[in-house]
């Protein structure tokens, strides 16, 4: 399902990931959030911080809390998005 997002152009990541979002359900909020955490180093910082919007938006639309990084016990995602 969210394969697009690995392999798409850097420049076209938001669109997709958008257009995920709007159909995605909760159980799948987490392995979204991940899968475009992986993509974050190729990103600009205003590219970033659309994702953190949209990140945000996502996680307040399902009421969830922030996703951290098992191994590291790293936040993922906070009150500001993605990290």
């Amino acid at each position: 399902m969210f394969e697009i997002l690995l392999t798409c152009k850097i420049e076209e990541l938001y669109q997709h990931a958008e257009q995920i979002s709007k159909k995605i359900e909760k159980e799948n909020v987490e392995p979204f959030i991940r899968t475009l955490w992986k993509r974050v180093p190729e990103l600009s910082v205003p590219q970033e911080k659309k994702l953190h919007k949209l990140g945000r938006k996502i996680l307040k639309q399902f009421d969830m809390k922030p996703i951290r990084d098992e191994k590291d016990n790293v936040q993922l995602v906070n009150n500001a998005g993605l990290l």
